[in-house]
């Protein structure tokens, strides 16, 4: 049997091919309609809420209060490449919201409320409850001014899914969304995601990090990133394709 893999944009530089040992898409395809005889089992669990948090150039830091003591602050992990000290930058560093696409302030050594600055060590600041990104460029121009660093902070409506985290072929890891518990269905079949919006089958499983498969035979191997939207892991057994049972759930929140 042929598992057919995906191009996944996680990485730039990492190409993906086509390997051996798994159920194709056109299984899952002629099987991912709506029917009738669908199994809905996430459905019938209860849902609950997840919060992921990422961290992209951006390190944990103890910076000092005032009058005492200290705080957790993410600082800036290196210097943007378009900053090159010369009479000719007049670039700055900034806080920058991108859900209401606005210049945040910061306070920085417990005492001084910063709007943006020259100096790429003094990128401190407390985390937010939002995504915040670090950019680089004309402060009054913020949409214009390069990302340089993001706190990336995703909330999601969950059924049996929880967080996790595979290790990354550049070092580290990557966090991911995964089957939390094994789902009763027949053994023989495979897991494949679905978009109830388009009523596709979209999207595929990471595996090692890098990998994304289009299909997947164990449960455990159900682990996915979803950026917006809604999918649906869900199982099919070829010898009775009229059955589909829908085993987990995400959706991401606004």
């Amino acid at each position: 049997m042929k598992r057919r893999m995906l191009r996944t944009g996680l990485q730039a530089a990492l190409a993906l091919c086509v390997m051996a040992g798994g159920v194709g898409a056109g299984a899952a395809a002629s099987a991912a309609p709506l029917s009738p005889t669908e199994t809905a089992t996430a459905s019938a669990a209860a849902s609950s809420t997840l919060t992921e948090t990422r961290l992209w150039n951006l390190g944990w830091a103890n910076q000092p209060t005032w009058p005492s003591g200290t705080v957790r602050v993410l600082k800036l992990q290196s210097r943007a490449p378009e900053d090159t000290d010369g009479p000719e930058d007049t670039g700055e560093y900034f806080l920058y919201d991108p859900k209401t696409r606005s210049v945040v302030d910061f306070i920085y050594q417990g005492d001084m409320m910063i709007h943006s600055t020259p100096e790429w060590t003094m990128m401190e600041f407390q985390p937010r409850t939002t995504s915040t990104q670090v950019r680089f460029g004309d402060v009054n121009a913020p949409e214009t001014a390069a990302v340089q660093a993001a706190h990336i902070i995703t909330r999601y409506r969950v059924t049996n899914i929880a967080l996790g985290t595979q290790p990354s072929i550049g070092g580290g890891t990557v966090s991911v969304l995964k089957v939390a518990q094994a789902p009763l269905v027949p053994a023989g079949g495979y897991f494949y995601r679905y978009n109830p919006a388009t009523r596709q089958q979209e999207g595929g499983f990471l595996v090692g990090g890098d990998m994304l498969f289009q299909t997947v035979d164990r449960w455990t191997q159900a682990q996915f990133q979803l950026s917006e939207g809604t999918t649906e892991v869900r199982y099919v057994d070829p010898r009775q394709p009229q059955f589909v049972w829908i085993v987990a759930k995400a959706t991401v929140l606004p």
